[in-house]
């Protein structure tokens, strides 16, 4: 089981943010309590809010071609594939929660419908320590 935290970052703090993922993942997943109202402001500075019924229209509309199983449990999307396995999706203010239990391509199928939306997403999974864009951003060198 995958456990992501899938952050929509402001276009204008996308280069800021830029390889400084780690320390992004570092404070995502802090869990002193006395940090944790900080953490919160600092995620409110630098993410957009996402804006639930729009998201979770979308992911409906890509994923369902995919997956013939898509239900509502308590307050996450959760789409079911026999082979590749299930998603459970939870939309919050600042972050998405996605739960996949199966085949590392769910998390690509998702991956994949929320960088056609945007490419301001970034994703963590705490529990393996990996992070990065759902579309890696263009970064110019001159």
């Amino acid at each position: 089981m995958r456990i992501y935290s899938i952050f929509h970052i402001k276009k204008q703090y996308q280069s800021f943010v830029f390889g400084r993922e780690r320390q992004l993942l570092e404070m995502v997943t802090t869990k002193e309590p006395a940090l944790e109202s900080s953490v919160s402001k600092q995620l409110s500075y630098l993410c957009e809010p996402i804006e639930g019924r729009m998201v979770q229209g979308v992911l409906y509309e890509h994923l369902k071609k995919s997956f013939p199983t898509i239900q509502w449990v308590n307050e996450y999307m959760k789409f079911e594939h026999q082979f590749k396995g299930g998603l459970k999706i939870k939309v919050c203010t600042y972050h998405l929660e996605a739960i996949c239990e199966g085949s590392r391509m769910l998390d690509l199928d998702l991956f994949h419908s929320l960088s056609q939306m945007n490419d301001s997403f970034i994703a963590f999974n705490a529990e393996d320590s990996e992070c990065g864009w759902l579309k890696p951003i263009k970064h110019a060198s001159y």
